[in-house]
């Protein structure tokens, strides 16, 4: 679930033309801050809310300094990275004297569906879970429609291809892609304050272990849509439980944690050779017919 609503907040943000590859980053800060949120309230609700706060700020220093200021994305999305854990890592000394791991705090409590859970395969599949995870599947379903079902989304899509086009039509389009980038932050901040209150219920230093960058990988590799994203998701949630399994047979950790990037590689060349070939058979068809 972290990883497909970092991978929903780049695709918002590519969509409209601005590159966040501060993913990782972003979800270190919001998983910190939400368990901030936990902790001095005791309600993973108000964890969740801060963590998308912290999202959105980050979000917003993205897109004050890539939009207004012309800067450049990708440095400010590495400068991001740095600056995320750094922060979290200053605030967790400031309020609770550790540089490791937080106190425990309140998390989401899992759910489970009356009917569905009766079920025997889909009920362990689909139920049982913490609510945010069903909250991050919603929204995916969500960004898809509006994406491409809707004016908003074709004003974002159309934004970040020619914006030269949008501006002739009235739109701002500073104003529309910073819309788009604090969307993405919120849905960043999200997937960290997922990582921290749905299953460990602490906040870890670079407890992400690279989320971030899948996420990244995982928008390229579904070309920058919220349900090919999320598919591109499953892969990688199959390839670490499969990484899981092999290092419980004693592989090195070095060799396993390349699995998900090896995979998204080999699958990302198979998808672009069956669409190569499937074009040029379809190209022959037509030079056929024509003759």
């Amino acid at each position: 679930a972290p990883i497909a609503l970092g991978t929903l907040a780049c695709t918002i943000s590519e969509r409209a033309g601005v590159i966040n590859i501060g993913i990782e980053g972003s979800m270190l800060f919001s998983g910190f801050l939400a368990a901030v949120g936990s902790y001095y309230t005791g309600s993973p609700w108000v964890g969740l809310l801060c963590g998308c706060a912290a999202g959105a700020f980050l979000a917003l220093i993205l897109g004050v300094l890539a939009i207004y200021c012309n800067g450049q994305q990708i440095v400010i999305g590495i400068g991001l990275n740095l600056f995320g854990p750094g922060f979290a890592y200053m605030l967790m000394r400031a309020l609770w004297d550790t540089t490791g791991i937080s106190p425990w705090v309140e998390g989401f409590q899992a759910v489970n569906i009356p009917l569905l859970s009766r079920v025997p395969i889909a009920g362990t599949m689909l139920s049982g879970y913490p609510a945010c995870i069903y909250l991050g599947l919603l929204a995916v379903a969500v960004m898809q429609y509006l994406l491409h079902r809707t004016a908003w989304g074709l004003r974002i899509r159309a934004v970040g291809e020619n914006p030269a086009a949008v501006a002739t039509l009235g739109i701002n389009v500073y104003r529309l892609r910073m819309r788009a980038v604090l969307l993405g932050g919120v849905f960043a901040g999200m997937g960290g304050a997922v990582m921290c209150l749905s299953s460990a219920n602490v906040f870890v230093n670079d407890m992400s272990a690279g989320s971030g960058f899948m996420a990244f990988a995982a928008n390229q590799f579904g070309q920058w849509s919220p349900v090919g994203g999320y598919l591109a998701t499953l892969l990688f949630g199959v390839m670490q439980a499969l990484r899981m399994r092999l290092q419980s047979f004693g592989i090195a950790t070095q060799l396993t944690q390349m699995l998900p990037y090896l995979a998204a590689a080999i699958f990302y060349y198979v998808f672009n050779l069956l669409i190569a070939g499937i074009m040029s058979l379809v190209e022959k068809k037509l030079n056929y017919y024509k003759i």
